[in-house]
């Protein structure tokens, strides 16, 4: 299994999403390996993540690609592509859980081993592997590999639509849904300790008991919409004076939102504390998350509602599809404020929606979290992560079988 990154970070969903579909696959009694890049020469090249190991074998610059020389594209993929090739997991099958430039090197690699390729492609909306952006000028060539996979794994229809519309209608596709794992019912007292834990850890993470912790988990970039909440921040400071705010992960835009909110005063109800290894934990521990963009929906989102988090989420085309809810149903219930399907919406267009949501969990989180309950009830009857597994169990046997098949056919 290879991806760009794999711990889960906060910043990069995607890396949550190749770190708990490899870890049930293990659980599934498949023998797993991860690649992936290491971004600094200290980093080990080599350790076990539970019961797999993860091999970090290429060097990454965080700088960004070069025109020549080490820091190419070119060369991270020929890389990349020997190590895959000279290694000694000896693998059955090879899949990449993003159509970036690792995905170039799987499908050469196995083409070269005789073995089958599968490349999913990731995300959704302005977060998709299918989204030309500032930072990916060889998206079309990456595209062009990965449709010569012998899968291509998508997990919403509007990914496989749009995979049309660029014209690789004839891809292999495949549609494997996000899942919600069904997390293990938490203790009533589980919540106060945990932030008690967190708080001796680190002291910007202490609450009062009288306290409401709003979290948010994304990428602190200008595409992420995480500014929605940042400038809104001391409003609702004003009406609501026991909220605190936990800002999860790392970007660009990280020094500068910490200024923003220093300076709007909130410096005693804000929180930065960088990434976590593993998420659950800060979930457990906050009373609502808000998400505004468009990535998040791999691993971040379907984890809170794992864990019960009240969701206020922003009205865009790629929540309403996760969700399964029409424009209209979301607009009607922006406009009475009544949130009974347990998801609290705002529009990004206008701050006092969110300011409506937020105010209607924090008068009675009781009846927040019941609703919370219900949604995780709904979306693990149709988003089962053990039945998307299943899919991938299904499909990897099947492309392995097959192509040992057509090796014993061979004269």
């Amino acid at each position: 299994m290879i991806g760009r990154h794999f711990w889960p970070l906060g910043a990069f969903d995607a890396a949550g999403h190749l770190m708990q579909l490899a870890t049930m696959l293990s659980a599934a009694g498949f023998q797993v390996d991860v690649v992936t890049p290491r971004q600094a020469n200290v980093w080990s090249e080599r350790f076990q993540f539970r019961e797999f190991n993860v091999h970090r074998p290429i060097r990454m610059f965080r700088t960004g690609w070069s025109s020549r020389g080490d820091r190419s594209i070119s060369k991270y993929i020929k890389s990349l592509k020997e190590w895959i090739c000279e290694n000694r997991c000896s693998p059955d099958l090879i899949y990449c859980d993003q159509a970036r430039e690792e995905s170039i090197a799987v499908v050469e690699a196995a083409k070269q081993l005789g073995i089958p390729s599968v490349v999913r492609i990731a995300g959704n909306g302005s977060a998709s592997d299918l989204f030309e952006t500032k930072g990916r000028r060889n998206v079309k060539r990456c595209l062009q590999a990965a449709v010569r996979a012998d899968a291509v794994v998508v997990n919403s229809g509007s990914v496989q639509r749009q995979l049309i519309i660029d014209g690789f209608d004839g891809a292999p596709t495949c549609r494997i849904p996000i899942g919600v794992v069904r997390g293990a019912e938490a203790s009533s007292n589980l919540k106060s300790d945990l932030r008690g834990a967190m708080a001796k850890i680190n002291g910007d993470l202490h609450v009062f008991d009288t306290g409401v912790v709003v979290l948010s988990v994304e990428r602190m970039s200008d595409q992420s919409g995480l500014m929605t909440l940042v400038e809104s921040a001391r409003v609702l400071s004003e009406r609501l004076p026991n909220l605190c705010y936990w800002f999860i992960g790392d970007g660009p835009k990280r020094d500068s939102i910490y200024s923003y909110l220093k300076g709007e005063g909130l410096r005693q109800m804000m929180a930065m504390p960088g990434s976590f290894g593993l998420l659950s934990d800060v979930f457990q521990a906050a009373d609502l998350m808000v998400h505004a963009g468009d990535d998040g929906f791999q691993n971040q989102v379907p984890l809170a509602i794992t864990h019960r988090l009240p969701l206020v989420i922003a009205n865009g085309e790629t929540a309403r599809e996760f969700f399964a809810v029409s424009q209209q149903e979301v607009q009607e219930q922006i406009a009475s404020g009544q949130f009974e399907t347990g998801i609290y919406w705002f529009d990004p267009a206008r701050p006092r929606t969110l300011r409506i949501a937020i105010e209607t969990i924090t008068q009675d989180l009781d009846r927040a979290e019941a609703k919370a309950t219900e949604l995780r009830r709904t979306m693990q009857t149709v988003r089962d992560a053990s039945a998307s597994l299943e899919q991938y169990a299904r499909l990897f046997r099947r492309l392995i079988d097959a192509k040992r098949n057509d090796v014993n056919d061979l004269p």
